[in-house]
């Protein structure tokens, strides 16, 4: 995604046999349109794939995890989402923030080939849901590895995760027998 490599649009425009490819998928079934699926308008534009109201969700999440302000998405951002950093960051937000857009722009890739290549519909909530699963499948898993590192390395790792996913009511560290998310 970061190399402009992404299969969507453009790409199939030239390979003979393909070029309804290069149309989102969404908006043909939705309205009928031969919208160009340019990353622009996968990411950020199409009123049909889910992606404002993912956004959005995500949003609520960073604001959960963190009192820094939710950057504006932009595919300049998303393209140089490696290099970002912020001045002050005693709590790691930067790499909060590469997470949650890199989990989102995954989500609605997946939704995107599940209603493309799968030709399955796809409604915006399956993609939250998608998010969310993944989110929490990691912030799990994470966990679930600490479980294997001698007791001083696991307590610093442990103190780390609940220090990246904040105090804001997002996950429960203290369920048993694996932290879970909040869906609220």
């Amino acid at each position: 995604m970061l190399t402009g490599k992404i299969k969507c649009g453009p790409y199939w425009s030239n390979i003979p046999g393909h070029t309804e490819s290069a149309f989102c998928s969404f908006c043909k079934k939705t309205t009928g349109d031969d919208t160009l699926e340019t990353e622009q308008h996968l990411w950020l534009t199409c009123e049909h794939n889910g992606q404002r109201q993912t956004w959005e969700t995500t949003t609520n999440i960073w604001r959960k995890t963190t009192l820094r302000n939710w950057p504006a998405i932009s595919l300049g951002l998303i393209k140089g989402l490696a290099a970002v950093t912020f001045n002050d960051d005693c709590n790691s937000d930067y790499e909060g923030l590469r997470i949650l857009i890199s989990m989102t722009l995954w989500a609605i890739w997946k939704s995107r080939n599940k209603n493309t290549i799968n030709n399955q519909g796809v409604v915006p909530k399956e993609t939250i849901e998608i998010l969310k699963e993944m989110i929490s499948n990691l912030i799990r898993n994470s966990w679930i590895a600490t479980k294997f590192m001698e007791p001083t390395r696991r307590m610093i790792r442990q103190r780390k995760l609940r220090f990246l996913w904040g105090d804001g009511g997002f996950v429960d560290f203290d369920a048993n027998p694996y932290p879970t998310i909040n869906s609220s």
